[in-house]
């Protein structure tokens, strides 16, 4: 069978956790004996961050690729008062420019399904291509967070799909909230499962974050100000990032400030991103993570997979069904102070620690790749049978 991966979001030495979930997809179906093509639309020369399988076929399509309006288009916009009919209008635009780049490309390769790893990808397969190839939709994130916006088009194409895959059960409802009588599917992302005897080193005094740097969705800067409420307390402990520190600049920035000024340079380090992440993973002894939203939370599986207790917001989409608040970690109400309470109850007591780390490592036992990618060969082969279509 033939798979074609389409995904519109930034590919090209690109760090985050959809990324990463294409190049797995991709190597994981190659290796079940499928053909896959992999196509992004990036004006940029590369490389992929993550390994990619050389029987892979990737496409970028977007070299030399500028999707903005031109002078004629901007005035056609420009007289349409409504701010959404205007927007409307130049998401069509826009949209029409990014199918005529690919529309050879699909021809060409003419697969037997597409997976669409974005609502704006799948706008442009069913409106502008009118494709009769089956599409599966990902939703990387939660459903109301990518509908409670969407454009009237990006409804209506959704509603073409032939199924939309969620990473969490509560999102089912959510999507046909927005989009009725669409076939909604629950496939989660694959945790790695990690064996203690891959890290060699001992148990460091260290509260680990993993994930780039942004603002909005991250917001590092609240587990700046938690830690700093309790690092006079616990001398001896460090607080350390791993992520890509490019995504937001001035946010980094802003960080890299905050820390000064709290006078942590020496407890709270940035160490950049790596492959390998694992191995630090096994040298901390909790995992903190205060996003504001997340679609699965991988960074966060992939930590308490190797044993990790973790802290988050019960607030945060996903990151409440994947913490299990005083089991396998703590789930917080919003804000500084119990977010740094909790990683004090950690701190203070090791055997605590131990208890939610080995519970979080049997609970994210239920991701395990074998059982994740069966989920997804059985999906990818009743679409491309009809058997899912709503077309």
């Amino acid at each position: 069978m033939k798979i074609l991966l389409f995904n519109l979001l930034p590919m090209i030495d690109s760090k985050g956790g959809a990324e990463k979930v294409f190049c797995n997809m991709a190597n994981t179906m190659v290796e079940r004996g499928h053909d896959v093509v992999g196509v992004c639309l990036e004006n940029k020369e590369g490389k992929l961050f993550y390994p990619l399988d050389r029987k892979v076929k990737f496409i970028n399509a977007g070299i030399g690729f500028k999707a903005s309006l031109n002078v004629f288009e901007k005035l056609k916009t420009f007289f349409i008062i409504d701010k959404n009919k205007r927007g409307l209008h130049r998401e069509r635009i826009y949209d029409l420019k990014k199918a005529k780049r690919i529309e050879k490309i699909i021809a060409e390769e003419n697969p037997d399904v597409i997976i669409s790893f974005n609502d704006s990808a799948t706008r442009i397969l069913e409106n502008n291509l009118h494709t009769r190839i089956p599409v599966i939709t990902m939703f990387h994130n939660s459903a109301e967070l990518i509908l409670k916006n969407a454009s009237a088009d990006t409804l209506k194409a959704l509603a073409k799909s032939s199924t939309i895959q969620v990473l969490m059960p509560s999102f089912c409802k959510e999507v046909l909230k927005y989009v009725k009588n669409a076939n909604v599917i629950y496939i989660p992302n694959v945790v790695p499962s990690y064996e203690a005897r891959e890290f060699a080193g001992a148990k460091e005094n260290v509260i680990i974050n993993v994930a780039r740097f942004d603002k909005v969705q991250k917001r590092q800067y609240l587990l700046i100000e938690a830690f700093d409420l309790i690092a006079a307390k616990y001398p001896d402990w460090n607080l350390e990032f791993y992520g890509d520190t490019d995504w937001d600049a001035n946010y980094f920035k802003h960080i890299k400030r905050l820390v000064s000024e709290k006078n942590l340079e020496n407890r709270v380090l940035f160490k950049g991103t790596t492959i390998n992440i694992s191995q630090e993973l096994f040298r901390a002894k909790i995992f903190a993570f205060p996003s504001a939203f997340e679609g699965f939370g991988l960074a966060l599986a992939e930590a308490m997979s190797a044993g990790l207790p973790a802290v988050g917001y019960k607030n945060c989409p996903s990151v409440n069904e994947l913490i299990k608040d005083g089991e396998n970690g703590f789930l917080c109400e919003d804000g500084v102070d119990a977010f740094a309470q909790a990683l004090e109850k950690l701190i203070s007591d090791e055997e605590l620690r131990n208890k939610m780390g080995k519970a979080a490592k049997e609970d994210m036992k239920q991701y395990d790749s074998g059982k994740i990618w069966d989920m997804w060969e059985k999906l990818i082969k009743q679409v491309a049978q009809g058997k899912l279509s709503n077309h």
